[in-house]
């Protein structure tokens, strides 16, 4: 684990409630797609002594440090890292975490539940700078549209590499303002098996809330993949 200084370059609205926080980063070496690093900010109010773990939605290597998060207002450490400035300085140490990408050809699924999804951004992005071409299929579950991370990029990725393919579902349409036409609903086994058929040689990766990790997990143990093949990690929100 090294000690990191992450130099804010850029903030951007990601998705609703949403921001992605782009950083320069000095002694950062060997990350892996799918890592995190632990951050720490000066939040005198927060029961936690400002200090969170964030997963870096970059890929490794060849962009910057991205940090994506859900932004909670009432959230002290959230609070204070949406009033930071550009050129400010943060202490991180890392990188950190064992959810990292195989190395094989071996085709992989992808199933992130809300932000969930940066591991999943760098393991994509990992895979198209170094060229390689295993299937990888990306299944996300948002409560509206307006809340997908990554969305045109991610639908930009999909249109230019034929190893990858994009599907969504929406779990709260009625509460958008933009029309929604496509899967509505929790992923479920029956919408899995026909979006991407038969997965049992496949490597499965599921990432997002405690609830949404538990239960994906089990979908994709009753549809007769092993647990050897699935990965998961839980995301604890705050």
């Amino acid at each position: 684990m090294q000690d990191i200084t992450l130099i804010l370059r850029e903030v951007r609205e990601e998705a609703l409630d949403t921001k992605t926080f782009v950083f320069d980063a000095e002694g950062l070496v060997d990350a892996r797609a799918g890592q995190y690093l632990l951050v720490k900010l000066d939040v005198p109010a927060d029961p936690r002594r400002g200090s969170r773990s964030f997963t870096m939605a970059n890929g490794p290597g060849t962009e910057p440090v991205m940090i994506t998060t859900r932004m909670r207002p009432s959230s002290p450490f959230k609070a204070r890292l949406a009033s930071l400035s550009l050129g400010d300085r943060l202490v991180a140490k890392g990188p950190l975490g064992r959810f990292a990408l195989h190395e094989t050809d071996e085709p992989a699924w992808f199933l992130a539940g809300g932000i969930g999804v940066t591991p999943f951004r760098s393991m994509i992005r990992h895979r198209i700078d170094v060229r390689r071409r295993a299937r990888v299929v990306l299944f996300t579950s948002d409560r509206v549209p307006e809340a997908i991370p990554f969305r045109r990029e991610l639908d930009e990725w999909a249109a230019a590499h034929p190893w990858l393919k994009v599907v969504r579902t929406i779990t709260r349409p009625r509460e958008s303002q933009e029309a929604w036409s496509g899967h509505v609903g929790r992923i479920d086994a029956g919408w899995i098996r026909q979006v991407a058929g038969d997965a049992r040689h496949a490597f499965v990766y599921v990432c997002g809330p405690p609830g949404f990790v538990d239960a994906t997990v089990s979908t994709m143990e009753s549809i007769g993949i092993s647990k050897d093949r699935i990965r998961s990690e839980r995301f604890i929100g705050y």
